[in-house]
């Protein structure tokens, strides 16, 4: 062949190649409204909006976007869903050759979540498995262990690099991510990530970056207008029905799954004049932190804090580690499906408000300031989960709160393993549930969702606004307002330095009651600096709590619905003919199961929010009317000074 010939040839091809190989833009379809933070860096989109994908490695479940208008800034991954990049308008090169088998094997059956019931009635986006978010866990243990154990509380130091601290070998404490990283908020402050050292990188585990595995992402399958809850209930996405349907949720509202529960394991729901609720302990307890220290393994190589616990029925301190919390909130998560499990504070603490400041904490970890403020965030998650009938009765709690290290690693795996075996996890759960035998009225539990749906929805908009004034409000309080006083004040003291050229005896009380009265400004302005740690504070910090309790509850919510729609499409094919009444009597039966325990959750979520919010409100005014009577007292004292002036 001619060598012009041969480079004409190469040149195409190569022009082939070059236009095969020109990446395109990834684009993506916003699946829910999201109200981006400006100040965070993130980007607001729509329901619908495409935007342009710039970066997907931002990590923590973050994506960098940028839509129409030129706008860029950060989204949350599962808020939105990978669109298909275009067909080339030209043909593909053809593929490698392989062997005739691996061609024809056929497709395996089951999977397809898109041929389900569940999309019969207008719920097709239950069925669909969202994107995980960056795994942080390593699950590879054998005989179905979380390698992501236990090391004895870790408080002592250990001698060998096996036992008790095997299960939980990872980088330092501070540096690992939690569990609850999926049901974190969007809006929340995200803080810088700890800085990793070369030694620290190549003792983990994984082969992704910074040494942790790669995450497992699955691709969604969305039909066009989908609905995705007809209640239109707070924004988030539904990977815990998703875990629901795969444990067995399904399958126990058909009725292909059954057990025989001990009277030990099941969990009462009675009848009350609000509805159905859980049963109350007849004896309730507390669970103190306290004594933080600082703890080291490997000789030293590692450090982390250790935090004593102290239940009030057995008063047996036990020591617990950051990460024994992480693995406690899976598993109450993996548990308890219609509870929605509160977040724990994030591992790199972030403080907005509250006598601890975001520069408070910057010096580092195991900084006191830093320990004891991640102390007082554990402490309230602990206080939420000792005051819930359920969780604090469960056996997985009483195990994190009892087990001491002198009854040994084999006590502590033993019951380790028994909590991620636990039989009635996901839809099993409600195996557990003994509910009245009364039925529930399909039309009038539809209602109370959705009146209850639309009181979240209703709270969580309340819960930013709130939250935004009382920031502004703080912020106001330590700089303008205090300023201003000062301000008020500081005049007041160069009006008596003037009149203090007058030396008259006359004079003298005038000009040192006006003395008087800049003082009383200033200290005023030191009131108003110091007035948040009194009232607004605490205040912001049930709104911030209840902030992070809504965000958990789209996912108990989506469930419910997904279970009321079973059992209608159940009910229309009985219609059809095409399914025995008995059957569906059963499966109805076995929705108000999943009815009774949403239902006494949201009793439950009820009557701790009028008792706080009580109590909220109580401190508030008490905080505000000794604050201005005080105020009132001072500038009555200065007005004494006047009487002899």
């Amino acid at each position: 062949m001619p060598a012009v010939q041969i480079l004409h040839d190469c040149c195409n091809s190569l022009s082939v190649v070059t236009m095969l190989t020109v990446p395109q833009a990834i684009q993506a379809r916003g699946l829910y409204d999201f109200n981006g933070d400006l100040d965070n860096g993130e980007l607001t989109f729509s329901t619908g909006e495409t935007l342009t994908i710039v970066t997907q490695d931002i990590g923590e479940g973050w994506w960098e976007a940028r839509n129409e208008a030129g706008q860029q800034g950060l989204i949350p991954e599962s808020y939105v869903q990978l669109l298909e990049p275009p067909e080339p308008s030209f043909p593909p090169p053809p593929p490698p050759s392989a062997p005739v088998s691996d061609w024809n094997t056929p497709q395996t059956e089951g999977g397809d979540w898109n041929n389900d019931a569940w999309n019969s009635h207008g719920t097709e986006s239950w069925d669909q498995e969202p994107p995980h978010a960056p795994d942080y866990t390593n699950h590879n243990s054998a005989g179905g262990v979380n390698n992501q154990g236990f090391r004895g509380g870790g408080v002592q130091q250990q001698a060998s690099e096996e036992g008790w601290d095997d299960d939980w070998d990872d980088e330092n404490e501070d540096n690992s991510s939690n569990s609850t990283t999926n049901t974190s908020q969007p809006n929340e402050i995200k803080p810088d990530a700890p800085e990793t050292t070369a030694t620290d990188k190549d003792q983990l585990p994984g082969s992704g970056n910074f040494g942790l595995s790669a995450p497992k992402r699955e691709k969604k399958q969305m039909t066009q207008n989908s609905d995705f809850s007809k209640y239109g209930t707070v924004k988030k996405s539904f990977n815990r029905f998703s875990t629901f349907a795969k444990t067995g949720g399904d399958a126990f509202l058909m009725g292909t799954v059954s057990a025989n529960v001990s009277e030990s394991d099941l969990i009462k729901i009675i009848d009350t004049q609000d509805g159905p609720a859980w049963n109350y302990p007849s004896q309730p307890y507390t669970c103190a932190i306290k004594s933080p220290k600082k703890e080291s393994k490997l000789k030293g190589l590692k450090s982390y804090i250790a935090y004593q616990l102290t239940p009030s029925f057995s008063n047996i301190q036990v020591s617990r580690r950051y990460k024994h919390f992480d693995w406690l909130h899976e598993r109450l998560e993996a548990k308890f499906t219609c509870i929605p499990i509160p977040p724990l504070p994030d591992k790199a603490l972030s403080v907005s408000f509250g006598s601890l400041s975001t520069q408070g904490v910057k010096g580092g970890r195991y900084e006191d300031d830093f320990v004891s403020e991640r102390m007082r965030q554990l402490q309230l998650w602990v206080d939420r989960m000792v005051r819930h009938p359920v969780i604090s009765q469960s056996e997985v709690f009483n195990h994190f709160l009892t087990c001491t290290d002198e009854k040994g690693l084999a006590k502590w795996k033993a019951g380790k393993r028994k909590a991620e075996k636990d039989e009635y996890q996901g839809g099993k759960f409600f195996l557990t549930l003994q509910t009245p035998p009364t039925s529930l009225d399909m039309r009038d539990v539809e209602k109370r969702m959705e009146i209850f749906c639309r009181f979240v929805k209703g709270m969580d908009d309340n819960m930013r606004n709130m939250l935004q004034i009382g920031h502004d409000s703080r912020k106001k309080h330590t700089g303008p307002y205090k300023r201003e006083f000062q301000k008020i004040g500081g005049s007041f003291k160069q009006l008596a330095e003037t009149f203090n050229l007058d030396s008259a005896a006359h004079s003298q009380n005038l000009t040192a009651a006006i003395d008087y009265t800049g003082d009383t400004y200033n200290e005023i302005g030191d009131m108003y600096e110091k007035q948040p740690r009194e009232d607004l504070d605490y205040m912001l910090e049930v709104l911030f709590e209840y902030k992070g309790m809504l965000s958990t509850y789209p996912d108990v919510l989506k469930l419910h619905e997904g279970a009321i729609g079973k059992a209608k499409e159940c009910e229309r094919l009985k219609d059809e003919g095409r399914m025995p009444e008995s059957d569906v009597a059963a499966v109805i039966q076995r929705a108000d199961v999943i009815s009774f325990g949403t239902l006494a959750e949201m009793n439950h979520f009820q009557r701790e929010r009028v008792a706080d919010y009580k109590e909220m409100m109580q401190k508030f005014l008490h905080g505000q009317i000794k604050f201005y009577r005080d105020i009132t007292q001072k500038l009555e004292s200065a007005l004494q000074k006047y009487e002899n002036a």
